[in-house]
């Protein structure tokens, strides 16, 4: 889904989530890192990151956190948000885990994609 939304091949964004503790899930060929949080139903206003998320969100200026929502069958349409530098935008209350508030009202882009049968 975000390899689509971004209209990038497969080369092009490479999946780290099996590097624990790195700190984000995806980077692209411009180093670019990708935190993605996936959702079933609505979209959430509230994420928590992980430390290892959050430091590596506060560390580079190519962070962006993406949204995926609406991927359980039924619940249409899958929504792609996708936003850049998101401890800029974000409101941020630590806990064991970094809670970031305020999603649906950050300068982001929203993908609307069409659910594929």
């Amino acid at each position: 889904m975000v390899r689509k939304a971004l209209a990038g091949d497969h080369d092009w964004l490479r999946d780290l989530r099996a590097q624990h503790g790195l700190g984000a899930d995806a980077v692209d060929a411009l180093a670019r890192f990708y935190e993605l949080k996936a959702y079933g139903g609505a979209e959430p206003d509230t994420v928590q990151l992980t430390p290892a998320e959050f430091q590596r969100a506060t560390e580079s200026d190519d962070f962006f956190l993406v949204i995926v929502s609406g991927m359980e069958a039924g619940t249409a349409p899958v929504s792609v948000r996708i936003i850049p530098q998101p401890l800029q935008q974000l409101t941020c209350r630590p806990s064991s885990s970094v809670t970031i508030t305020g999603i649906r009202a950050a300068h982001s882009r929203v993908y609307q994609l069409k659910e594929e049968r």
